[in-house]
């Protein structure tokens, strides 16, 4: 079930979080009803949630951390959904004012604008709007880390699926997000890497991946709080394939990114 959450304002530094609870949103990939990969009757945004349920279940036992659910298994946070549809215009306002700021930035040569290796599908505008209204409300409400989580889709070489691994996705290093970003995405790494392989796609091969056009990072410089997508494995791999291995994978997926968040929290 989801807790109300107050409205705190700015977004503090990492640094300085140490007497506080660290809250952390979680964000399963999708809509609740449509969007992701989908493989063989599998998916994507249901093993999104399954993965974001249980991460959750961990962590609320550590009284360091405030958890936050985007979705579960009843739909939307009722808190998020309320603040950006009762708030729709003034976020448009936002989005476009950080759009033309970025733009001006990039024209005056203080950002130089990077495109991603791998390319991006384009967003619907409603689901687009409705993630820039979580990262706008993230940043009015104390919000330590976003946390996306999502299983790869199935791109495919010579016809067949060809793609194995997780990859981790951070804001471009020109954004205001990106350091502690990668900080927390290098513990995701270290955890996640012990029991799974990096993606085998070369444009995945480091493991972590700067990008500069996905919203959930912050397009336009609309995040504050760090920001990272892990993408667990690609929905076609063997270990996904069952109902029973892709459990025994969700919950070790699970365990391994609270273990992260943990020895990061406590460092």
């Amino acid at each position: 079930m989801f807790a109300e959450v107050p409205i705190k304002g700015s977004a503090q530094d990492l640094e300085s979080q140490s007497e506080e609870k660290f809250k952390i949103l979680i964000f399963a990939g999708h809509e609740p009803e449509y969007g992701g990969a989908e493989y063989k009757g599998v998916l994507e945004r249901d093993l999104n949630l399954q993965l974001a349920e249980e991460l959750r279940d961990i962590l609320i036992k550590n009284s360091s951390f405030e958890i936050v659910m985007v979705r579960d298994i009843d739909g939307w946070n009722p808190v998020i959904k309320n603040y950006i549809d009762e708030n729709k215009e003034e976020i448009r306002a936002w989005l476009s004012a950080k759009k033309e700021e970025f733009l001006l930035s990039v024209e005056g040569g203080k950002i130089t604008p990077v495109r991603a290796e791998m390319g991006h599908r384009e967003t619907p505008l409603d689901a687009a709007i409705f993630m820039y209204g979580v990262n706008k409300w993230a940043g009015e409400n104390n919000v330590d880390l976003s946390l996306h989580i999502h299983f790869n889709n199935n791109p495919k070489y010579k016809g067949k699926p060809n793609y194995e691994g997780f990859a981790i996705y951070i804001p471009e290093r020109q954004y205001q997000n990106f350091s502690p970003s990668r900080t927390i995405a290098e513990y995701l790494m270290t955890e996640i890497s012990k029991t799974h392989k990096v993606s085998t796609m070369k444009a995945e091969s480091e493991g972590i991946i700067e990008d500069q056009e996905l919203i959930a990072l912050g397009c336009y410089n609309t995040a504050i709080a760090p920001a990272v997508i892990v993408e667990y494995a690609y929905i076609y791999e063997d270990l996904m394939l069952t109902q029973d291995s892709r459990d025994n994978f969700i919950a070790q997926m699970a365990s391994s990114t609270a273990q992260a968040l943990e020895t990061f929290r406590a460092r």
